[in-house]
């Protein structure tokens, strides 16, 4: 019974996504995506409006922590893609999350956000679509994120470890 309700949810949530994308809302929502593309500015600026409606949504609805980690590694990659710290992303992935990101915040929705619970669930449904869609791509991302992280963290400890052997030898001669 539990893996019919399962396929029954994917297949209203298959339904309303093939909505979403084939809406003239969506269409436009792209168009203002690659515009917007061209500015570092006025993407960081989507960014703080995606966070902040994520944030008014997490405190209205019970939102998932993985769809929560979803947006917040595409706005990581994005960031680094824009300041250069990271260019391996295709600049078809660049414009689709721009323009999910874009509908996601956008007022005008298949479902309007005023809707209780409803409303939101077409934003979700792009926001899920984009992180399937260029899933590699994230984990790619992730795991350069780590590769720097870790470098990172090894610097200082060179240093440190380099300064204490210079310290102790100091000391016993």
């Amino acid at each position: 019974m539990k893996e019919i309700d399962e396929e029954t949810d994917r297949s209203k949530s298959s339904k309303l996504l093939s909505k979403v994308l084939d809406s003239r809302v969506f269409a436009l929502a792209m168009g203002i995506a690659e515009k917007i593309s061209y500015s570092k500015g006025r993407v960081y600026r989507l960014l703080e409006h995606a966070f902040e409606k994520l944030k008014e949504e997490s405190n209205k609805n019970s939102i998932q922590y993985d769809f929560l980690l979803k947006v917040s590694t595409m706005g990581r990659m994005l960031k680094a893609y824009y300041r250069g710290d990271y260019k391996k992303v295709p600049s078809g992935a660049i414009m689709r999350i721009v323009g999910g990101l874009v509908y996601f915040v956008w007022i005008l929705d298949v479902i309007p956000d005023f809707v209780p619970i409803l409303g939101f669930a077409d934003d979700v449904a792009v926001v899920i679509w984009i992180y399937n869609g260029l899933s590699q791509e994230l984990d790619e991302f992730e795991a350069w994120e780590s590769a720097r992280a870790y470098n990172l963290d090894m610097e200082p400890h060179k240093a440190n470890g380099s300064h204490a052997v210079n310290e102790l030898s100091k000391t016993t001669k």
